[in-house]
Order: C-alpha cells, then structure tokens, then sequence
C-alpha cells in the first residue's frame, strides 16, 4: 500500500460528499495493490474510505470457515461507513481489492466526530447504507436461490481482469457457496461448454456473451 498527498480531484469528489470546508492536512491517498488487504474483519479500525477508482471484495468470514460474499465496489461508494455512524472500533468486513484499488482515506481518530456531525455527509451515509441492504438482500436470495453455474459465471464477470479467471478455488468454492469438488465439476462443465478455457494461470474466457448471459444480474456492481 502507497500513501499521498491527495490532489485536486480527490479533493472534489470530498466536495461532492458535502466535505468542501473538511481540513484534509490527515487526509491520505492511498494505492493498494491487486489482492492486498484494504482492511480484516475483527481487526481495529483506522479509516473511513472514499472510493476514487478500482474494484475491491467485501466479504464476512462465518464460523463455518467459510465467506460470505456481501459486495463490489468500483469507481464510487464508502467503505467503513457502517462502523462510523455505529461507532464499532473493529472492521465489520474484510475488504481485499480484485484490482489495483484507489481510495481517500479519512482517519477517524482525527474525523470521526465531524463526518458525524455533518447533515450533508450523513444524509449521502444514509443513502448508501440503503442500497447496500438491498443489494445485499439480493445478493443473499441469489446465493440461496440460484444454481451454482449462475453463481458462478456471475462471480467470474466480476472477478477477472483481461479475461483471465485466477482467483483461488478454495476460496471461491466457500463465496459461491460450494464444496471444492462441486466447483470443478462446474468449471470443467463450462469449459466443455466453451465458455472457459483452462490455462496455467487460472480460467480464460473464450466467451464472454454466453458468461455473462449465463450470470444475468446476479452480484451486480455498484
């Protein structure tokens, strides 16, 4: 992870959240890289962040061991504004970025208190919590409720980067809401079908218009 000085444009997409007046001397840009960790469930929170550019997971770990796939986020929205206005000390989430992901940082040990108190700023919180539920409602149905090939074409949509499909399968199998086993039989499926096509690195997509007829809106991004 990278830090800056934030810059002109990050200081109008502040602007845009009704953070024009805000002292931004703590304020920080900063660069994750693809696969490294914005923030771990459990762990003591530093900062609420503003979205610029890029994709990130959001997911929860159960007790099963297992993840629970709650979110993307790519080019707009809020991470850490659940544990702001509930004032939680930990992370709720673990957010890993898919890509390399830019974000503003606002450390609320120093902002906390007027990111509050500011009506503009908690009227956009209360928006954006309010489509989170109901993306996350969705969400939910669709992992209950749909077949594991729709699942899973939809994560591929979201997940790979110039076609390519790498993420690692165990971890998949667990979002996706499958056994290890039952994950390859369906890739091997959309392989045979030539949606997929296995390579040393992870999965090509060969077609695109059948994965993505396949996923239909499922998970879709913000």
């Amino acid at each position: 992870m990278r830090k800056n000085k934030l810059n002109e444009k990050d200081k109008l997409l502040l602007a845009q959240y009704g953070l024009s007046s805000l002292g931004l001397s703590y304020a920080e840009r900063r660069v994750y890289t693809q696969d490294e960790f914005l923030s771990r469930a459990g762990e003591p929170i530093d900062a609420i962040y503003f979205v610029v550019s890029g994709k990130a997971k959001v997911f929860i770990n159960l007790s099963s061991g297992k993840q629970l796939l709650l979110a993307y986020f790519t080019s707009r929205g809020l991470i850490g504004d659940i544990e702001l206005m509930t004032d939680r000390p930990v992370n709720y989430t673990t957010v890993r970025a898919v890509t390399d992901f830019i974000c503003i940082a606002l450390p609320l040990s120093i902002y906390a208190g007027e990111l509050r108190s500011n009506n503009t700023f908690v009227n956009y919180v209360a928006k954006e919590l309010a489509e989170k539920l109901t993306q996350r409602v969705i969400n939910g149905a669709i992992t209950t409720l749909q077949p594991l090939e729709a699942r899973l074409c939809a994560y591929i949509t979201q997940t790979s980067e110039d076609g390519l499909f790498r993420e690692t399968l165990t971890e998949v199998a667990g979002v996706v809401g499958a056994s290890y086993r039952h994950l390859l039989r369906c890739l091997d499926n959309l392989c045979r079908k030539g949606i997929l096509q296995k390579e040393l690195s992870g999965y090509r997509v060969i077609n695109r218009k059948a994965l993505d007829k396949n996923a239909g809106d499922l998970y879709v991004l913000k």
